[in-house]
């Protein structure tokens, strides 16, 4: 009876930490020049967090998608993850190429987020960081969470994106 009461005691103490390091998981984010490092040993998709400071979406992205310990896991197991903000004044080298202010943003910013204008945007680079696509907006931990499966798993490679949402709802239902 002592060792079931010492045991009850111990995962009475124990179990509220394990809960605890559950939601405290967070990504590992990395600058852009980490990944290029990165990248010379273990190749990865790349993930790129594009925000400003005054973005309500941004850091409702941040409060929750990227707290979700599905979506946390995910990330750090199939991509490097970059927080990039283009209008921080910095100077930033990438593939060969040294970008500076262009006005109020960074001039690597249309190369990352293409014809997409808004905050956030998610852009996706390859192996061989070449951009993939840029996903415009707020996602909510299970939107992101298809996303980032459609573009880790490569099924962007051979599955256009609405058929690949379609598939995904039946298989689910």
């Amino acid at each position: 009876m002592n060792r079931f009461r010492l045991w009850m005691i111990t995962f009475c103490l124990l179990a509220p930490l394990a809960g605890l390091a559950q939601q405290t998981a967070t990504i590992n984010w990395l600058s852009l020049s980490e990944v290029e490092q990165l990248m010379k040993k273990s190749p990865k998709k790349v993930l790129i967090d594009i925000y400003t400071d005054w973005c309500g979406w941004c850091k409702k992205l941040d409060a929750t998608t990227y707290k979700d310990p599905q979506v946390v896991a995910y990330i750090n197991e199939k991509f490097y993850a970059v927080k990039f903000n283009p209008e921080k004044q910095q100077t930033i080298t990438f593939k060969g190429t040294t970008y500076g202010m262009n006005g109020r943003t960074n001039a690597i910013t249309p190369l990352l987020m293409g014809s997409s204008r808004g905050y956030p945007t998610t852009t996706f680079l390859d192996e061989k960081l070449e951009v993939i696509t840029p996903v415009s907006g707020y996602q909510n931990p299970q939107m992101m969470l298809t996303i980032l499966k459609y573009i880790g798993e490569n099924h962007y490679k051979t599955t256009d994106w609405n058929t690949y949402i379609n598939d995904s709802k039946k298989s689910s239902n």
